[in-house]
C-alpha cells in the first residue's frame, strides 16, 4: 500500500526487480495507525494498493526494496508490504 506523491514509485519498483505483473487499486481509503484517508476536505488523501505474484528468489530483493524506499519517504507519506507466501497461482 503506497500513500504518496509519486504514483510511480511501487511500479518502478516492481518492474525493476522483475515482479512479472501487478495490479493497481486505487483510489483507495481507509484508517490506520497514521490516520484516516478518504479523499476528502475533512480526511484528505488517498493510498494505492498494489497486488504482485513474485517469483521466490526475486521476492527477498524486492522486499529490502520496498522497506529501504519507506524509510526514504517524507513524513507525510506511507508505504506498507505484506509478503506471504502463494501456494497456487493459475
Amino acid at each position: 500500500m503506497y500513500s504518496g506523491s509519486d504514483r510511480q514509485l511501487v511500479p518502478t519498483l516492481l518492474e525493476h526487480h522483475e515482479a512479472g505483473g501487478y495490479t493497481e487499486l486505487a483510489p483507495a481509503h481507509g484508517f490506520g495507525a497514521t490516520g484516516r484517508r478518504a479523499g476528502t476536505r475533512a480526511w484528505p488523501g488517498d493510498a494505492a494498493i498494489y497486488f504482485s505474484i513474485v517469483p521466490a528468489e526475486r521476492a527477498e530483493a524486492l522486499s529490502a526494496a520496498l522497506q529501504a524506499a519507506a524509510r526514504e519517504l517524507p513524513a507525510d507519506e506511507r508505504l506498507h508490504a505484506a509478503v506471504l507466501p502463494t501456494e497456487a497461482f493459475f
